[in-house]
């Protein structure tokens, strides 16, 4: 009885964690094209730089705890006190911490002057930090309820999608997406917040100050390392509303946009298929790890090499018909970052398959670190010679940078996680077959 109720609820999980995937990438293709075509590259420029800026205060207010309040609570899951306890710390926590960034936002609101211009943009763009507020997707994470942050994901995204198709009409009216975000967002995760509460019987202890800087500080190693992540990923578009127009930023976001969308509907198949077989194989050894990850990039190089071909081949046609006419100078952006899917899931690999799983992490920590450096200071010289593009070939680079580093970090510390042998086309055949019936088998017994 058990066996069954166990396999009803995985069934139940894999297809709502698959229709919010759906929702993820498949909505987008619904609103932006309509939404960009008539709010043009500046406003939608706009809008994303302030998404993008707001970005790091949704970073401060969660923090860490994702990963460390999830950790926490599942070393003693059906403690209840134990329970109330991470609970209360982690809410009044990010309850200081959204104080801190609204006093620090509303302070650079009014001191720079591109944020008084657009400062509406700005304004309903914080909402979204009260979202983060009251989202408790680590909370569920933790007690394995993900069905519930994906039933809850896909509500948000669907009815975003159908009040920004109704709302907006004319280019004036880009004020409101930002707006409909945050409203919608909001109201989701008060919702989850309450139902959450009620359903593991959570109440709000009281807490001491001291308490909640002990918190940060026993955290404070994974938020430093999601700030790197953030500061080579992130401020690309950050740096360039800042020394440059709202339409460049229109112009490198709807680029970026289109490849983020294609890299997720490019890599995920692969980390489904291919890198369970790695951490599997470090389990039985690193030695075996090491070679199970080095007939995977071959494959990784093939099958996102070819995709590279395509995507420098089809751009310009992929944007206008996306974007709609208006944003012909953003194919440029897209076909700089067509390597971009291929370098990411090559650092997937050498990165979190081969470093973390080795219990790499300084290593792993300085590299981000070094990039983290290497993207702001490269895109402050780029922007002023090449705009727009400037931050593409930028984004490009700090990829290749990360790929370069980390290879040469596994070098020096004896590993080789490129095996020129294994690209020999036989072989390649050899070893992707058996995943390819692994895979086959899977699809099978789910259907």
């Amino acid at each position: 009885m058990e066996t069954i109720q166990a396999k009803s609820k995985l069934a139940k999980n894999v297809f709502l964690l698959t229709v919010v995937q759906v929702a993820i990438y498949v909505l987008p293709l619904i609103s932006v094209p309509v939404v960009s075509r008539i709010i043009g590259p500046g406003n939608y420029g706009i809008i994303n730089f302030a998404a993008a800026f707001i970005s790091y205060f949704t970073l401060i207010i969660s923090y860490s705890f994702e990963f460390s309040a999830s950790r926490r609570i599942i070393k003693d899951l059906d403690n209840r006190d134990h329970r109330n306890t991470v609970f209360t710390e982690v809410f009044y926590t990010q309850c200081f911490l959204f104080l801190v960034s609204t006093i620090a936002f509303a302070v650079l609101l009014v001191s720079i002057p591109e944020f008084r211009k657009n400062y509406m943009v700005f304004l309903f763009s914080y909402l979204l930090c009260f979202s983060t507020l009251f989202t408790q997707n680590w909370l569920f994470q933790a007690m394995q309820d993900l069905s519930k942050v994906a039933l809850l994901n896909f509500v948000s995204r669907l009815l975003f999608t159908i009040a920004i198709l109704i709302a907006v009409r004319k280019p004036e009216d880009y004020i409101w997406q930002p707006l409909l975000i945050g409203v919608i967002q909001g109201a989701i995760a008060l919702c989850s917040f309450f139902w959450a509460k009620n359903k593991y019987g959570l109440t709000l202890k009281r807490l001491n100050i001291s308490r909640i800087f002990q918190v940060l500080s026993e955290d404070k190693t994974i938020f430093i390392s999601l700030v790197f992540v953030n500061l080579y990923s992130g401020t690309n578009t950050v740096i360039l509303g800042l020394y440059a127009n709202s339409e460049q930023v229109g112009y490198f976001t709807a680029g970026q946009r289109l490849i983020i969308i294609a890299q997720s509907v490019l890599t995920m198949p692969l980390a489904q298929a291919l890198y369970p077989f790695v951490a599997k194989a470090f389990k039985e050894g690193k030695e075996h790890g090491i070679e199970v990850a080095q007939k995977i990039i071959p494959l990784i190089a093939l099958f996102l090499g070819g995709a590279f071909l395509i995507m420098v081949t089809l751009g310009p046609w992929m944007i206008v018909i996306f974007y709609g006419a208006k944003f012909e100078p953003s194919a440029l952006v897209f076909q700089l970052l067509a390597l971009v899917p291929l370098l990411f899931s090559l650092n997937n690999v050498l990165g979190i398959q081969i470093m973390v799983n080795l219990q790499m992490d300084k290593q792993f920590l300085k590299v981000t670190a070094a990039a983290a450096i290497f993207s702001v200071t490269t895109n402050l010289i780029l922007i002023r010679y090449w705009g727009y593009l400037g931050t593409a070939v930028n984004m490009l680079c700090t990829e290749m940078f990360i790929f370069i580093c980390m290879y040469l970090v596994l070098r020096k510390s004896g590993i080789n996680p490129i095996n020129f042998k294994y690209f020999n086309t036989s072989l390649l055949r050899e070893y992707a077959t058996p995943m390819v019936n692994t895979i086959l088998k899977k699809t099978r017994k789910r259907g």
